[in-house]
Order: structure tokens, then C-alpha cells, then sequence
């Protein structure tokens, strides 16, 4: 049973990450009515190749805890999102090397990371979280929530099952948190 305490009392979405072992998680999407909160979607997820509990950039696993939206992306046209969107390109990258675009996506800019329009369908649809938002070299750079791809593990995100992300993307405002447990 969920202590619902545990979540602001300005979330208004609420994206719960179960972890169950080895890269394999469950995700529940809540929005809260007027009669409390109410599942709006769920499904089998994928987190990070070694498991939870991100502790430096390359190790491969999904931080704990709770993270909240920075901002929509997509190869695709945005599908509504009341989120900032931002449209992947080529050029879009995920900097992942130390410097002044350390965790950050970046477009036009010299930097190493991932490029990310390499990457459909896993980033047809993504939400950026403000996981170590700072960008403090090595913490951890690039951790989003994304649409699955044929891989079932991910690089320290959360991978979703592409109809419940794009649910998420057009009803979820920056109220959202994601809780990862």
C-alpha cells in the first residue's frame, strides 16, 4: 500500500517506478481528481543494465528516489505535452563528458554524449528529469524516462512501454514526480 504522504502536496501526476529485480521494474502513472488519486496507466518497465541505485556517470543503473520533469522531447511532434517540448534533431546530443555542458542536451554544441536522434524508438517520445540538474561531474548525466526500444535494460533510465509515455507527455505538467523505489 502506498503512504501518500510521502508525495508534495503539489503534485498533482504522480509516476511510480517499482523495481523488482535484475533491469525490470513496474510503472504506474496516478493523476490526483477531485476524489483523490486515480491510476491512469501502468506497465512492465525497464531500468538501468546493472539495477538501481546510480552512484557515478557509465555505471549503468537508475537512481533511487524522486526526480521531477524538466522538460518533453521527441524524434516525434509533440503529442500535446503542457511540458516544454523539445524536438530531437540532428545535433541533439546528450553531453555526457565533463564541462560546461555536463548533463545537459544540447543542440549545435561541440560536446560528446549521445546523439540522440540515433535512438528511435526509445526517444520518439522522453521526459529530461532534473537528476542532478547541477551537472556535477561524475554524478550522472542523461537520466530520462523514454519509450522502450528492442534492448530490455536501459543506461540508468526508465523505459515505458510508448503508449503509456505518450499518456504521460500529453497530460502531465511540471506538478509530475516521479518516484523511483
Amino acid at each position: 500500500m502506498m503512504n501518500w504522504k510521502v508525495i508534495d502536496k503539489d503534485a498533482r501526476q504522480l509516476l511510480m517506478v517499482e523495481y523488482s529485480g535484475g533491469n525490470d521494474a513496474v510503472a504506474k502513472y496516478y493523476v490526483k481528481g477531485t476524489r483523490g488519486w486515480r491510476l491512469r496507466g501502468r506497465c512492465n518497465a525497464f531500468v538501468g543494465k546493472n539495477g538501481v541505485g546510480k552512484e557515478r556517470e557509465g555505471d549503468a543503473k537508475t537512481p533511487l528516489g524522486t526526480l521531477r520533469p524538466l522538460r518533453a522531447f521527441g524524434i516525434l511532434p509533440d503529442p500535446g505535452s503542457p511540458l516544454p517540448y523539445l524536438r530531437i534533431v540532428p545535433g541533439t546530443i546528450a553531453c555526457d563528458e565533463e564541462g560546461p555542458y555536463y548533463n545537459k542536451i544540447v543542440q549545435g554544441v561541440d560536446c560528446c554524449g549521445e546523439k540522440m536522434w540515433e535512438y528511435s524508438p526509445e526517444y520518439d517520445y522522453g521526459l529530461e528529469t532534473d537528476y542532478n540538474a547541477t551537472g556535477i561531474w561524475p554524478l550522472g548525466s542523461a537520466i530520462f524516462i523514454h519509450c522502450k526500444g528492442a534492448k530490455t535494460w536501459t543506461g540508468g533510465c526508465v523505459a515505458l512501454d510508448r503508449k503509456l509515455m505518450k499518456k504521460i507527455l500529453s497530460t502531465a505538467d511540471s506538478s509530475l514526480r516521479i518516484l523511483i523505489f
